[in-house]
């Protein structure tokens, strides 16, 4: 949920048996579009024996749990005492040790919990925390090679066996370990599809020894998975590893021509295109990318926030990114139908307008004008706008009678059959009759009943 608002219904009470003129409080609630419903969902129904309630229950409390048993249980692991001379590789006493994406609890609010719980297992790190008799914490990385030689950090090796080991800096790349101290971790065990369990197999809580945990857990009535879990994977084998390894060097990681940029922010999971064009600005240059959003949603402020944090890693030293939104060509489209015969001129028009909407229609496909069918610089052509609604049933014959950009005279589109767009802009027609200036669609219907 990304909103919650309580509210009432002043009239709600004349729905009771027997009516009232008091009002009904109501809880109006929000997700993120992403997060949206498949399908629509049933509230209540009537019946011969009289209503039916409770056939759709919402579920809160909804918590992420991944796979992994914390070991030690008490306490922690003692490594091996740090050597005076050669390198220091300590092994952990417990193989199958957990990896999983880091959580980060501020940016889960903000996204989806579509995209929460699709996770890339190549961004997976250890689960395991490191500390020195000392105080010390050090931290784990994937490698070393921008750890300086102050910097307390330690690299996993993991063995096809699953025996893993810990590798430290040499006071070049990352700190040393002292001799005269000693480590302690914590780690976790338990990976790949034996996590993946099924619908309500999760049950109890394991007792915890914390004073604040403890109670917590005193308040907890009940436990339940109530979908299955999923995401777990066995570790990569050696093999494969071997085979992929070369080509993760040849995808690009930095952006330095004006299509680096515009390829990298596709990757992003709700751009379905993009432009880039690079500037000089006075002082510096500056990518400006333009950016088409799945499902015609509005480049906001938070967009664009989330956008320059994808880039951040990949864009060049002295690039200011700026994220725009596309220009809109709206367009001004009208049809004269005939209508066959015992057909109602009514249903047709209906008909035409679900055809040539911009929205998801309950058959399972789009309108014409979904924002998802156009993108930048594609032009429009009126023979698959005709196409389309000869489609439609009912319909004898279409002639075109209008097809231009909005609130501009006709500059030759009817009759070449195409409207072009340029690079940078994208066609659109809503037909909302409160905002005509973003597209208008008429049918003008002869014959039929």
């Amino acid at each position: 949920l990304t909103k919650v608002t309580p509210t009432e219904d002043p009239l709600g009470g004349q729905f009771h048996h027997p009516p009232t003129d008091q009002p009904v409080d109501i809880t109006e609630i929000e997700w993120h579009p992403q997060d949206a419903l498949p399908y629509q969902l049933w509230l209540a129904t009537l019946s011969s024996t009289g209503p039916i309630t409770d056939i759709t229950v919402a579920r809160g409390n909804i918590v992420l749990a991944d796979h992994g048993e914390p070991y030690p249980k008490e306490g922690t692991e003692i490594l091996p005492t740090i050597p005076t001379i050669g390198r220091y590789r300590p092994k952990l006493s417990r193989t199958g040790l957990t990896h999983s994406v880091p959580y980060n609890h501020q940016q889960a609010i903000l996204e989806a919990v579509a995209t929460t719980v699709v996770q890339d297992p190549r961004s997976a790190v250890p689960q395991i925390s490191l500390q020195s008799d000392t105080g010390e914490t050090w931290l784990v990385h994937r490698d070393l090679l921008n750890s300086d030689r102050f910097a307390a950090d330690f690299v996993v090796e993991m063995e096809s066996d699953g025996t893993a080991y810990l590798r430290f800096g040499d006071s070049v790349q990352g700190k040393q370990p002292s001799p005269d101290s000693q480590l302690m971790t914590n780690y976790r065990i338990g990976n790949g599809l034996v996590g993946n369990v099924g619908l309500d197999a999760i049950a109890h809580l394991e007792p915890v020894t914390s004073e604040a945990y403890g109670e917590l857990v005193k308040q907890v009535i009940g436990v339940r998975n109530p979908i299955a879990a999923q995401g777990g994977i066995d570790p990569e084998p050696i093999e494969q590893a071997r085979l992929y390894a070369p080509q993760a060097f040849r995808t690009p990681e930095r952006c330095v021509t004006e299509s680096d940029y515009a390829t990298t922010i596709q990757r992003h999971p709700e751009v379905q295109k993009a432009a880039a064009q690079l500037r000089w600005t006075g002082s510096w240059y500056s990518v400006f990318i333009v950016v088409d959003r799945y499902s015609g949603r509005p480049i906001d402020a938070q967009f664009r926030e989330e956008l320059l944090a994808f880039m951040a890693p990949y864009r060049l030293m002295g690039h200011d990114i700026e994220i725009q939104a596309p220009y809109f060509v709206n367009l001004d489209i009208a049809l004269t139908v005939h209508v066959l015969p015992n057909y109602f001129q009514s249903s047709v028009k209906r008909s035409l307008m679900e055809t040539f909407s911009n929205t998801d229609l309950a058959v399972g496909q789009r309108g014409f004008f979904h924002p998802d069918n156009f993108t930048f610089g594609q032009a429009v052509y009126l023979s698959q706008i005709v196409n389309q609604a000869m489609a439609v049933p009912g319909v004898d014959w279409v002639e075109p009678t209008r097809f231009r950009e909005w609130g501009q005279t006709d500059r030759g589109e009817l009759a070449a059959g195409q409207i072009l767009i340029e690079p940078l802009a994208v066609a659109r027609l809503d037909n909302n009759p409160d905002t005509p200036e973003n597209g208008r669609s008429q049918f003008y219907l002869q014959g039929g009943l």
